[in-house]
């Protein structure tokens, strides 16, 4: 199903930290189905931007095939759990459609 992995771009709108940490724990927990980045500047990279903390989609230009979601999380103190369970569940979503057509995560095809 897959022809390669699905490339996402954490965004946040004041902490690079926090999404330079959820691209550590996306490429940790789901290297076989994903590539993550934060700070991207090659807007045509991305399937998918991830907005931490925004309820809204960030002024920010993006291709026409990147789609948005925005993850408004929590308090602080539990942010990371919060991040943590949400990758997880889009690496779910991941595997569950990859089992639709009885297939494995994609390919390994380097730039």
């Amino acid at each position: 199903m897959y022809k390669r992995r699905v490339r996402i771009l954490f965004w946040h709108p004041t902490d690079p930290a926090k999404a330079h940490y959820a691209t550590t724990l996306a490429e940790s927990l789901g290297a076989d189905w994903l590539e993550a980045r934060s700070g991207e500047t090659d807007h045509d990279w991305p399937d998918l931007l991830i907005a931490l903390d925004c309820h809204v989609a960030p002024p920010i230009f993006r291709a026409a095939h990147t789609q948005c979601k925005c993850w408004p999380l929590v308090a602080q103190d539990i942010w990371e759990d919060a991040v943590h369970k949400r990758i997880l569940g889009m690496i779910g979503g991941l595997h569950l459609l990859a089992r639709m057509d009885r297939s494995g995560p994609p390919p390994h095809v380097f730039d």
